[in-house]
C-alpha cells in the first residue's frame, strides 16, 4: 500500500519538538514520533498519544476529496484520538488547507 503520510517527516518534525496550535489556538509541543503514534505535550505538561493509523486514515480520507474542517470532522470521519491536536499536525504540514 502506498503510504500517503510522510511518517519520517513527523519522526524528524518531532526531534525539533516543534510548539504548534490547534484551530482555536491553543498551544502544544509535538515532543516524540514512535512508529505506531506521536506524543503531544500540552500546557498543564499532560502528554496524549496519537495513533499513525488514525493520522494516516485521515491523510487517505482528505487524498480521496473528504474535507476535515475542524477537529469535529476529524473525530466524527476519522477518530475520536485527540482531534484538535491530529487536525493541527496535519494543517501544519499542509495535509489540510
Amino acid at each position: 500500500m502506498h503510504q500517503l503520510l510522510n511518517w519520517n517527516e513527523l519522526q524528524k518534525l518531532a526531534q525539533g519538538k516543534p510548539r504548534l496550535l490547534t484551530k482555536t489556538r491553543v498551544p502544544f509541543e509535538l515532543v516524540a514520533a514512535t512508529e505506531a503514534s506521536l506524543i503531544v505535550r500540552v500546557s498543564t505538561g499532560a502528554e496524549y498519544t496519537l495513533s499513525r493509523a488514525n493520522l494516516e486514515k485521515a491523510v487517505q480520507l482528505l487524498r480521496s476529496g473528504v474535507k476535515l474542517g475542524g477537529p469535529k470532522d476529524y473525530r466524527d470521519q476519522v477518530a475520536d484520538d485527540r482531534p484538535a491536536y491530529a487536525w493541527a499536525i496535519l494543517h501544519y504540514l499542509g495535509y489540510i488547507q
